[in-house]
């Protein structure tokens, strides 16, 4: 590539840089939605088992254990969804990015190992990648909190726990 190079963009080229620009600015509100998800959670669910502590008269019942339970599930789905949607958003912000490469690649020294997301984690079957969506590293309080109550039920079941 000679040094007084200029990239001019084509017509298809800005079309593409200006949706890859759109599609990351989504892909960073559906990261930070899926934060303050996981934030909100927390909040209702200790609301609402404190809310529910209260009806009970300050006793034990298999509501608060119900509603534990409920509420990060809830939010464990819709927190999946979201991390669906970013990973198949980052495959087609990979897609395009081959694409400019594909238009310009004459006058680029291109780095085949760069890329916004593994091409396996987007080109998995789409069952595959539901299931990853709810079981991955970023889902880990919904996994604690889930068990947590389950534990914490079973004790107050056995009588390890009173009312």
């Amino acid at each position: 590539m000679s040094e007084d190079y200029k990239y001019k963009k084509s017509f298809e080229d800005e079309l593409d840089w200006n949706l890859l620009g759109q599609i990351h600015k989504v892909v960073l509100q559906i990261s930070s939605f899926c934060f303050r998800t996981k934030q909100i959670c927390l909040t209702v669910d200790i609301a609402a088992i404190g809310i529910l502590i209260k009806f009970t008269e300050n006793k034990l019942d298999a509501s608060i254990f119900i509603t534990a339970l409920l509420i990060p599930t809830i939010f464990w789905f819709l927190d999946s969804m979201s991390y669906f949607y970013q990973v198949k958003l980052r495959g087609f912000m990979d897609s395009i990015i081959d694409r400019l490469k594909e238009r310009n690649a004459e006058n680029l020294i291109l780095d085949s190992t760069q890329c916004v997301i593994a091409k396996e984690r987007v080109a998995k079957p789409t069952k595959m990648r539901v299931l990853n969506s709810f079981f991955n590293h970023s889902m880990w309080i919904y996994y604690f909190l889930i068990a947590t109550d389950i534990v914490l039920w079973i004790m107050w079941k056995v009588g390890v726990i009173s009312s």
